[in-house]
């Protein structure tokens, strides 16, 4: 019998699972490389578009998760293979060749792709070189939808995926055959696998390296996502250790989920709001079986994503109108279209640095009419008066008088609308996200012409450390405990407070238990998190003073060190907190 092997990877999100392993490997694709009659070119070109205009869509929808959870830089692969299937000089060439040389479309169409890939490997750039594989699975995607086949074989359910790596299509499609946990070779905290595995709740390590290469299929295996192992082959005493572990987890999520009806108070009687971001399905489906909860994030701009274009007023009041319907009596804030940065941007151009470039805000204020349309969607949608709109990517006053201003023309063309006049909420509140530089030290200024902030920490931490979240070679600098960081989220909640607005925070970091504590002690207003660490965030703040948790920040203000703050807060933890969770 093989023996009990261990191997050590990255946590990437937490839970225990015991399973068999599936291993997933990319299928092999078959190009059929019969010649075809002269009748037979007509309907073999319209094959080929029809596998193209399937690939766009394919793509796109992919886009809708992957931009909003792994960043521009791992996304880059979907803007690669967009690029080249929106090439009409490549498509038609394509098509020419067909016509021509009489060859199926699956054999032109990867003879072009080969041709493009060695002139990639060619290369003496690295980086250049490992563009290669993208258009592999450029190739791998066209031809499938040619041949009908699907992307991924059919899959026993509650299996433990392991692969070398794996994209965010994999990752939700394996989602739907109820997998139990993710095993990569490669990635990272940030990577695919990772970020969506949390959004889902589900158990996954990522970088362990060469397992895909070791684990036999359907071998047992354990996933532990909260210390980054795996074993494979586990013998009896080690599978009853982790029984009883996994046991008294779901004993835990039991006693959280208990949790999801208690109000969300400090032991000393502070109010805490608590909400979720919302972006997939299941994330929804979350909401309407809680019933307990508001939504402080509402991404908008999935809809431009799954289509391409953006979408109709009557789309997206259908849209608004059912979220705030599953939501209410619960708010629900509708960010407008946060497009661009690393975001797909509704034009072909090309940005050096799209972090700064086109984005956001900007966007919206330079496609007037657009803007228009979805702030008027938004107030069509609002007769239940529990929708709030929050503008992102404000770095100036002008930005925000000038949208206030369109936003009040919007509202006088409803007035004028005897369907509408009387429906819409005439006082819906209007905020921003506080997530560059410029807006924390506008932020006095900011608060007077507002009705909310919410501190966006995904991009405020990277602008401020000057670190891109999705770099690994710097990724350990960015940190939600460094001094600069803490510092300037206490003077934007202290800037709201000055003008009595509320203040909340929908980045990640609202998500991770040791830097709730530190939000609820500068006074964050409300925590909006990931609905899969929703009941967990909600023990810590039933589970600590409000009062002691504000005597923390102001020790660890005076701290100049990461390792200094973090090295308090839990301390914190494990003194003030964790008594009364257990």
């Amino acid at each position: 019998m093989p023996k009990e092997r261990i191997y050590k990877g990255i946590p990437a999100s937490q839970g225990i699972s015991i399973g068999e392993a599936y291993l997933y490997t990319k299928k092999q694709i078959i190009i059929n490389t019969a010649s075809i009659t002269e009748e037979d070119v007509p309907r073999e070109i319209e094959e080929f578009k029809k596998a193209i205009e399937l690939s766009q869509k394919e793509l796109r929808k992919i886009y809708n998760i992957a931009i909003e959870r792994i960043g521009e830089k791992n996304s880059k692969i979907f803007e690669a293979q967009l690029e080249i299937l929106n090439d009409k000089i490549f498509i038609e060439k394509i098509i020419k060749r067909i016509s021509e040389e009489k060859r199926s479309a699956s054999y032109i169409f990867d003879d072009e792709i080969n041709n493009l890939g060695s002139i990639l490997l060619s290369s003496e750039n690295d980086y250049i070189r490992e563009r290669f594989e993208d258009i592999n699975d450029v190739r791998n995607r066209v031809v499938r939808n040619m041949s009908r086949e699907k992307l991924i074989s059919k899959i026993t359910e509650n299996s433990i995926i392991v692969a070398h790596e794996l994209t965010p299509g994999d990752t939700i499609l394996f989602s739907r055959r109820k997998a139990q946990g993710y095993i990569t070779d490669t990635g990272g905290i940030n990577s695919h696998a990772a970020i969506i595995s949390r959004a889902l709740n589900i158990p996954a390590v990522v970088g362990v390296k060469i397992i895909s290469q070791d684990v036999k299929p359907k071998e047992i295996l354990i996933v532990d996502g909260s210390e980054g192992v795996v074993i494979a082959n586990p013998n009896k005493d080690t599978l009853e250790r982790y029984e009883e572990k996994l046991r008294k987890f779901r004993e835990q999520e039991e006693k959280l989920y208990g949790l999801i009806g208690l109000p969300s108070i400090t032991l000393d009687g502070k109010t805490i709001d608590l909400a979720v971001n919302i972006n997939l399905e299941d994330e929804m489906n979350f909401v309407k079986n809680c019933k307990e909860c508001g939504i402080g994030l509402f991404r908008t701009e999935h809809m431009f994503i799954e289509q391409g274009e953006f979408p109709s007023e009557g789309e997206q009041i259908e849209e608004y109108s059912y979220i705030a319907e599953a939501t209410y009596p619960k708010t629900v804030t509708i960010r407008t279209y946060d497009i661009g940065g690393d975001k797909l941007l509704p034009s072909s151009e090309k940005e050096p640095n799209p972090y700064l470039g086109w984005r956001g805000i900007r966007l919206c204020l330079d496609r007037i009419e657009i803007f228009k349309e979805q702030l008027r969607a938004i107030l069509k949608s609002s007769k239940l008066k529990n929708i709030k709109i929050m503008l992102p990517m404000v770095s100036s006053l002008e930005e925000v008088r000038c949208s206030k201003k369109i936003f009040e023309e919007v509202k006088t063309e409803l007035d004028n609308d005897p369907q509408y006049k009387d429906i819409y909420d005439k006082n819906i509140p209007f905020g921003i996200m506080i997530e560059v530089p410029s807006a924390v030290i506008l932020a006095d200024e900011l608060a007077k012409e507002v009705d909310f902030f919410s501190i966006g920490t995904n991009d405020l931490i990277q602008y401020i450390l000057a670190v891109d979240r999705g770099n690994v070679l710097v990724a350990d600098l960015y940190q939600e405990f460094h001094p600069a960081v803490i510092r300037t989220l206490k003077n934007v909640v202290d800037a709201a407070h000055k003008n009595n607005i509320k203040v909340s925070i929908c980045g990640e970091m609202a998500s991770k238990p040791l830097a709730a504590i530190v939000l609820i002690g500068l006074g964050l207003d409300e925590l909006s998190v990931l609905p899969s660490v929703y009941t967990e965030i909600k023990q810590i703040i039933r589970s600590c003073s409000h009062t002691d948790t504000k005597n923390l920040i102001n020790s660890i203000l005076n701290y100049s060190t990461e390792e200094e703050i973090r090295n308090a807060v839990k301390n914190f933890y494990e003194v003030e907190i964790k008594p009364y969770i257990n």
